[in-house]
């Protein structure tokens, strides 16, 4: 074993998230397919997906040799429950970076009937629902416009088509099967201050996931008061609580990932209570001393603790 002295802190698991959940929403074919840099990278999504299980494979071996487990949501919880069941759990919640502290949203300051999704590099993420539940919010809202980091996948160079993964490709198929492209910026690679003016400048945080433990991205958009709307993931229903401080969804239902984008679009006073009870949620799980010392307490008590071996 790993000894009494080790505690593994769990983030997310790979395991988890490829057995069960990294191609959810996907045509098969989509997930069998090969681009061309895929070819030379031996890697699909379908390999992708089993990339994430054999990874996971040292996770599962290490949950399974330690005494401690740090965690903060039932998700993990359950997780550790099941790949070791004798472990002790810790709760510890996380802390942000400090420019979400010191920033506050202002529907005055936002752009009307914008979405920002924080990311959409693998399937995970869920951004082909949101490329599905767009239409749908298009027909209310026209001048809709989603705000989404990573490579600019609307006007891809020759030689840059060729260097796409098989999601990416799956990705501009939909812009173009719905009609999408005047409604969608990707905004390259940001760093921390341009994704805070992202999250001030949004109508809308949208966390499509299929899988989640603790999003920082969630967190981030609610300690600053962006109105959110998550899918019911993992841990997230842990962070947020449906209709007082945003709304919670069913991630294969991008049908209604749209309708509660439109009860937001439409409703300034909603927007307001949103923000205001998520950024009370979220400055209580993110507290930096409370997390601290809830941590620092942990360790004192794994390190003071004589542990008896049955």
């Amino acid at each position: 074993g790993l000894g009494n002295k080790f505690i593994i802190s769990i983030q997310g698991l790979v395991y988890l998230c490829g057995k069960k959940h990294y191609t959810e929403g996907l045509p098969e074919k989509i997930i069998r397919r090969y681009t061309i840099r895929d070819l030379i990278k031996r890697n699909n999504i379908q390999r992708g997906r089993e990339q994430f299980v054999q990874r996971g494979q040292d996770e599962i071996e290490a949950l399974k040799r330690t005494r401690h487990i740090i965690g903060r949501t039932d998700w993990d919880r359950a997780a550790s429950q099941m790949f070791n069941p004798d472990a002790i759990y810790h709760f510890c919640n996380e802390s942000l970076r400090d420019i979400f502290y010191k920033n506050k949203w202002d529907i005055r300051n936002m752009e009307r009937y914008s979405i920002f999704v924080s990311q959409c590099s693998y399937p995970i993420k869920g951004f082909h629902y949101v490329l599905e539940a767009l239409p749908e919010v298009i027909k209310r809202h026209p001048n809709v416009r989603v705000y989404t980091t990573g490579k600019n996948l609307l006007n891809l160079s020759k030689k840059d088509r060729l260097l796409i993964t098989s999601y990416q490709k799956y990705l501009i198929e939909l812009i173009d099967k719905y009609n999408l492209r005047g409604h969608i910026s990707f905004l390259g690679n940001l760093n921390e201050t341009e994704m805070c003016t992202q999250y001030l400048k949004a109508n809308v945080f949208v966390s499509a996931s299929t899988i989640e433990n603790s999003p920082n991205s969630l967190g981030e958009a609610m300690l600053m008061g962006c109105p959110v709307v998550a899918s019911d993931v993992g841990g997230v229903k842990n962070m947020i609580n449906h209709n007082t401080e945003g709304f919670v969804y069913q991630s294969s239902a991008p049908y209604m990932l749209a309708y509660y984008v439109n009860c937001i679009f439409e409703d300034d006073n909603l927007a307001i209570q949103f923000s205001e009870n998520a950024r009370k949620h979220a400055s209580v799980t993110h507290n930096r001393i409370v997390n601290m010392e809830t941590l620092l307490n942990i360790y004192k008590n794994v390190i003071e603790k004589p542990i008896t071996i049955d």
